[in-house]
């Protein structure tokens, strides 16, 4: 079962694909620490990237990288910010009355394991809405079934996932940037260094380090093709002091200076990367949306 955040759940109709109305990516914070908001007739659907509050029917509900948050049409929410605040958004229409035969679900969950799923299929639908609108729909669609299908007890037993990997894998991707040894991760999810260990290569079929490696080569190497960071602030922003150790670490997983990807990609845009806008934000362009912390994950666990 997931982490729910909030004790307030509602009922959410499943039955057809969402409308959808607005789909991108927002940034607050910036001017001013606290929004007010309320869409009369749209479900409005996040996915969190930094720390704050929501206060939804009079109860407040902390926000923290790896929440998502769904609010029904008509529901006043206010935000509370901590500085520069993203996260990936939809306002869709939910076709269909929400009847008792429909799925309940907390106004905010944590996904917890299922972050790299969630975060993968919430970023496609923001990259394919307006190439390919149905996709995105699509993706939507499965990202609300699969918030449905957390809920219940026999999801976890199907996930074939001992708990304590689940739980690591969280920690790993909400933390990438940070520094964490084996011992400390095995502490937070409540199991020995060695156990966490034997787990990992029989249910991940590596070792936590190796994994840790291998996540933030593919965060570095997304980053590197897909935003315009200087390679500096890229090793900076993946917890990389020194460049030296940043270069090796990308050439022993990539076989290639971190440079010359970047010159590449600096030299030869595409045409979609210099005049593609993000769904309702005009002006921020889907390389500029890339550099947000929710870049999707390829890995399906």
């Amino acid at each position: 079962m997931p982490d729910r955040i909030s004790t307030i759940t509602c009922r959410v109709p499943l039955t057809q694909p969402p409308i959808i109305a607005d789909l991108g990516i927002g940034v607050h914070g910036v001017d001013r620490q606290v929004d007010d908001w309320c869409l009369a007739d749209l479900w409005s659907l996040h996915l969190y990237g930094y720390e704050g509050e929501m206060e939804v029917y009079g109860e407040v509900v902390p926000i923290a990288p790896g929440h998502v948050s769904l609010v029904p049409p008509g529901v006043a929410t206010r935000y509370r910010y901590r500085g520069t605040s993203r996260h990936l958004f939809a306002h869709v229409r939910l076709p269909g009355p929400p009847g008792e035969d429909c799925p309940e679900l907390p106004v905010m969950v944590d996904c917890g394991a299922d972050l790299p799923r969630v975060r993968d299929r919430f970023q496609t639908a923001v990259e394919s809405s307006s190439r390919l609108p149905l996709l995105a729909r699509a993706e939507l669609w499965s990202l609300l079934s699969l918030l449905s299908a957390r809920q219940s007890s026999r999801y976890d037993d199907a996930s074939g996932l001992h708990p304590a990997v689940r739980a690591a894998l969280a920690h790993i991707e909400a933390h990438l940037t940070e520094h964490m040894s084996v011992a400390s991760l095995a502490r937070r999810v409540g199991v020995s260094h060695n156990h966490l260990t034997r787990l990992f290569r029989a249910q991940i079929g590596t070792t936590v380090v190796a994994h840790i490696r291998n996540r933030r080569m593919h965060r570095t190497h997304h980053l590197l093709t897909r935003t315009a960071l200087p390679v500096k602030s890229v090793a900076h922003m993946m917890g990389f002091t020194d460049l030296q150790v940043f270069n090796k670490a990308f050439r022993k997983v990539y076989g290639i200076a971190p440079s010359s990807i970047r010159d590449g990609v600096v030299n030869q845009p595409s045409e979609e990367n210099r005049t593609q806008a993000v769904p309702g934000r005009p002006g921020l362009s889907h390389r500029l949306a890339q550099q947000l912390p929710l870049a999707p994950a390829p890995t399906r666990y």
